[in-house]
């Protein structure tokens, strides 16, 4: 059993710190995860909406810190009583999640993995098996280091840069960038789709609901089975179609493109590719565009003025109008701008669709040191 212990003990300490880490470097995309976990059509708790991301913050500190307190052999009790409650509450909200397919990725390792809803599930009973034999057989537990001041000294540095970590993501950008929009990365080859890389595509299945107006039977089957049986089609059939029952279910994973819905609508006109072409291009990211004041307003006009006459094309992508600006701007999905740049407004700078320069709101960037992104 002692061995037994050490073992869960370690996977969880190194677990817990992993999903806290790529978490806390980016706590303002936790936030969003959470905001999704409070909409109505989940648990319908928007009162906690506003403290998303105080509660991403929390959390993922929280995690790393527990992952530490387990592998130093520290704060026994303290650490595995929230191992415990933590786990059955992640459990809960990831089985909750699968079977009614409502949040469809838990943000359980941020941007950096992607887990389906059952893949998160059985993680997490993964994790309470192992919590629970670290309860049971807590008094196997011993300080990794019997200098106990060393311990403490070792926790308190960890805190410490956990809330840098936090800090920097929150107010200027994320140590490190998991997303498919990091420096470096090219979205035109982000949105190729499986088919034109040669991979496997996720295959998918539409289910039916029909229901028997003469026995009122209802039946839920597959568009396959449909198609094979003209019982359910044939003239004069009992069987009708509930339209707004209509499901898509994945049946296997394959090859997603990683960048979704990059899609430029500028006045109308479908933009995307003329801008993933160009050389020299530089974005306005503006998620929120009730939320940029005018000081900000006016400082991206003077950028669009200066990078213009360096040939270089400027627009800015926002989900709503903009007023007292001077640039042109397209309309792009507010969870594309999102996962984008977490500022508001944020600056990219791209050349031949690959991002060659991010640049934060705290403060914004003049037009010189944009244009030292490009080669």
């Amino acid at each position: 059993m002692k061995y037994i212990v050490q073992i869960s003990r370690f996977i969880v300490g190194i677990i817990f710190i992993i999903s806290g880490f790529v978490k806390a470097v980016d706590p303002i995309g936790f936030g969003y995860k959470l905001e999704e976990y409070f909409a109505p059509d989940v648990f319908n708790i928007g009162f906690l909406h506003d403290l998303a991301l105080p509660q991403a913050t929390f959390f993922s500190i929280f995690e790393i810190v527990l992952g530490v307190f387990l592998l130093l052999g520290i704060f026994r009790k303290f650490t595995n009583w929230s191992l415990l409650i933590l786990i059955i509450f992640f459990t809960f909200l990831t089985f909750y999640s699968a079977y009614f397919n409502k949040v469809t990725d838990c943000g359980c390792f941020g941007d950096a993995m992607k887990l389906t809803p059952w893949q998160s599930f059985w993680k997490d009973i993964f994790l309470l098996i192992l919590i629970l034999i670290i309860f049971i057989g807590q008094k196997h537990i011993k300080p990794l280091i019997s200098n106990m001041k060393v311990n403490y000294g070792i926790s308190v540095l960890v805190l410490l840069i956990c809330g840098w970590i936090a800090f920097t993501g929150i107010k200027y950008l994320p140590i490190i960038d998991f997303r498919a929009y990091a420096e470096g990365k090219n979205i035109t080859e982000g949105m190729k789709s499986a088919q034109e890389l040669g991979l496997e595509p996720p295959q998918y299945m539409v289910l039916y609901t029909l229901k028997n107006k003469d026995t009122g039977e209802v039946v839920q089957i597959s568009d396959t089975e449909y198609t094979s049986d003209e019982k359910w089609y044939a003239e004069g059939t009992p069987w009708e179609f509930q339209s707004d029952l209509t499901e898509s279910k994945k049946v296997s994973n394959g090859y997603e493109p990683p960048v979704k819905d990059f899609m430029l609508d500028c006045d109308g006109e479908d933009k995307t590719e003329f801008y993933l072409n160009e050389p020299k291009v530089v974005f306005f990211i503006i998620p929120f565009s009730d939320k940029v004041n005018a000081e900000e307003i006016s400082h991206l006009n003077k950028l669009y003025e200066e990078l213009t006459k360096q040939n270089v094309q400027v627009a800015a992508l926002t989900n709503g109008d903009l007023t007292n600006h001077n640039f042109p701007y397209c309309f792009v999905d507010q969870i594309t701008l999102k996962t984008i740049i977490r500022n508001n407004p944020g600056i990219i700078a791209l050349e031949k669709g690959t991002v060659v320069g991010k640049f934060h709101d705290n403060p914004l960037p003049d037009s010189a040191e944009i244009l030292k992104s490009f080669n």
